[in-house]
């Protein structure tokens, strides 16, 4: 089964969203016993359906999404996975919205919330300081500071998947990053929510823009695909699955905690916590809403 039947059939997504589906849709035909995405829908079965449903909540909604966009792309009509995933969706919002941790993230959650990413940034660099005087980098040595750099990255920055579609280079696209200065900036134009939100436009702190001074200069010279991050054997783009898997299996390596980047959006939000009541507050205080506080911001 082609990527380009689901590009097709899904011709209003996102590229990313996509991207997303379809490797979604590959994993949930290989817990279906299949190797390879089958040709037919024959496999969307409804023992199929059953055995997701007795899976975490997360991956129920994860595989029920793609059992549905495997169905558009079939061509295809399956009410009960189109029923299934609706019903994944509300659960999650349920669960959302009390504030409570789901069981999954109580099992995964570190010590120290979302600092404990910044710290393992920290462990991570002092490991690959040397590098920083080294003048000719390997594949494997930028491949290792690579994996710092996301971790730095996403310490300070709770993004979905979208840095792995950043590039560094013309032709720039959606999604870029650039010097701004002796910084540097970077553009998601190009993201889940861009329709209704808009671009997400990040001025990048010192410690990221101290590791993008090291790391550019090497990726320029070991890579051409244009995109700010590589895989270790090839070279070539690392995909988004591939930098989420690498997200998780460091977190899970270094802190015993299997972290990925919903997680890492939940532990950002947790930690703004208080700013978050307290803005709350004001606005119930004033009578107003968030967007009408900013207004009366003097600056």
């Amino acid at each position: 089964m082609s990527y380009a039947l689901l590009e097709k059939a899904c011709s209003r997504c996102k590229p990313s969203s996509i991207r997303t589906y379809w490797a979604n849709i590959k994993a949930l035909s290989k817990v279906a016993g299949h190797d390879e995405t089958p040709a037919g829908a024959g496999w969307l079965s409804g023992k199929l359906l059953s055995a997701i449903r007795a899976m975490p909540l997360n991956r129920f909604k994860r595989f029920a999404t793609a059992g549905v966009k495997a169905a558009q792309m079939y061509k295809v009509k399956k009410p009960a996975w189109n029923k299934a995933a609706a019903e994944a969706s509300e659960r999650y919002s349920r669960v959302r919205e009390t504030g409570k941790r789901t069981k999954r993230e109580a099992q995964n959650w570190p010590q120290d919330g979302y600092r404990a990413l910044a710290k393992l940034a920290s462990e991570l660099h002092t490991e690959l300081q040397h590098l920083e005087k080294k003048k000719t980098w390997t594949n494997s040595d930028l491949y290792h500071y690579q994996r710092y750099l996301i971790v730095l990255f996403y310490s300070k920055h709770a993004l979905r998947g979208d840095l792995a579609d950043v590039r560094h280079k013309k032709p720039y696209g959606p999604n870029w990053i650039q010097p701004d200065g002796k910084a540097f900036k970077m553009h998601i134009g190009e993201h889940k929510t861009s329709r209704a939100h808009g671009p997400i436009r990040l001025s990048l702190g010192p410690e990221i823009s101290a590791a993008l001074r090291t790391f550019l200069p090497q990726l320029r010279r070991l890579t051409t695909h244009g995109y700010l991050l590589s895989t270790l054997r090839t070279g070539n783009r690392l995909q988004r699955q591939d930098m989420l898997r690498l997200i998780r299996n460091t977190t899970k390596q270094r802190l015993n905690k299997n972290i990925g980047v919903q997680l890492i959006r939940v532990l950002k939000v947790t930690g703004a916590q208080l700013q978050i009541d307290a803005a709350k507050k004001l606005q119930q205080e004033m009578g107003h809403s968030a967007s009408m506080q900013r207004k009366y911001i003097s600056r």
